[in-house]
């Protein structure tokens, strides 16, 4: 099953880049707050970062993998404790975990394994990796 997992791949190449998170773990994306609504390049990152189930450190690039093991029940087990582990009971979400993971199911899907992808509110944005041109002709 496809899913996004933190990445430092094309980190540094966009203004705002960061990486809190470690390296392949299950990734999330926490609603954006008014503020990022308004500005997702602004000061608060929740409009344009990821958050490790594992880590809940916070990334802007997340990349697409094929998780031999993962299933949807799996995967909402990872972020209920995931919600657990931070405090938070099932009124302090907006969404059901349920949900959730039916759109990270979602927009993993659409994209190929290897995609590197930041985000901009609830869309994500292709990435570029900083070498992809075809090598020259000697």
């Amino acid at each position: 099953m496809k899913a996004l997992v933190a990445t430092a791949e094309t980190q540094g190449t966009q203004r705002g880049d960061g990486t809190e998170c470690i390296e392949g773990e299950l990734v999330w994306m926490i609603d954006p707050c008014p503020n990022s609504v308004r500005n997702p390049l602004g000061f608060c990152p929740c409009g344009r970062s990821f958050k490790g189930m594992n880590s809940h450190g916070e990334t802007t690039t997340a990349k697409v993998r094929d998780i031999s093991w993962l299933t949807p029940g799996s995967y909402a087990a990872a972020l209920r404790s995931c919600f657990d582990a931070m405090g938070w009971c099932v009124c302090c979400r907006r969404r059901p975990v349920s949900r959730v993971i039916e759109e990270l199911i979602a927009l993993a899907d659409a994209l190929p394994v290897g995609a590197v992808v930041g985000r901009r509110l609830d869309e994500l944005v292709l990435r570029t990796p900083p070498d992809t041109r075809p090598a020259e002709a000697a």
